[in-house]
């Protein structure tokens, strides 16, 4: 399974993809993908809300390859939860800087100098000394990619959906933006290494 590790920081590609009804490519990339705990938890905190309901239920039906990834952000802001207190209105912003940051975050799935692959909608992203394991990926560069490998017939047809959701359950405010250009965002590790799903 472990051609490369892709690595969730933000929700918005599960957002994106839940939209369209295909969480299941997730799956087809037959890798570990990493969550940040403050994505999850942003995910999967209303569970009468149906998109974190059946996030929660996916990505804990999929364990693995779904790690949830702990962060001392994640973990102060649960704890908030749990006592009733207000959240941080940028907590996820945090525990991604957290997360990118820490030695014991991102830095130990790079050290294995196996290739890791960063998939993001935050178009405030940014990875400054970035290894040359490291590869950024967007929602759309990702759709873009399948497409290529043949895994989908059509990325048009799935960002269509997330730009218009009329799947069951789907409301008009599920609607997602995306700031990437058409072809989306593929930046390759500096390796050399080319990211193919």
């Amino acid at each position: 399974m472990k051609r490369c590790t892709i690595i969730l920081p933000d929700p918005g590609p599960i957002y994106s993809l839940w939209v369209a009804d295909r969480l299941n490519l997730l799956l087809e990339l037959d890798m570990r993908i990493v969550i940040v705990d403050a994505a999850y938890d942003e995910l999967t905190s209303d569970l009468s809300c149906l998109i974190d309901a059946e996030v929660k239920d996916f990505i804990d039906r999929n364990s693995p390859p779904f790690v949830i990834e702990r962060t001392d952000i994640g973990e102060i802001e649960r704890q908030k939860r749990r006592l009733g207190q207000k959240l941080k209105k940028n907590a996820g912003e945090l525990a991604m800087v957290d997360f990118v940051s820490d030695e014991g975050g991102l830095e130990r799935y790079l050290k294995a100098n196996e290739p890791v692959a960063i998939l993001f909608e935050d178009a405030g992203l940014r990875v400054f000394n970035r290894p040359p394991n490291l590869h950024l990926i967007s929602t759309v560069g990702l759709l873009r990619g399948l497409e290529d490998v043949g895994v989908i017939t059509s990325a048009d047809d799935v960002i269509d959906e997330m730009l218009h959701p009329s799947k069951p359950g789907r409301r008009a405010e599920d609607t997602r933006k995306f700031t990437d250009p058409p072809d989306g965002v593929g930046e390759p590790a500096a390796i050399g290494s080319s990211w193919k799903p």
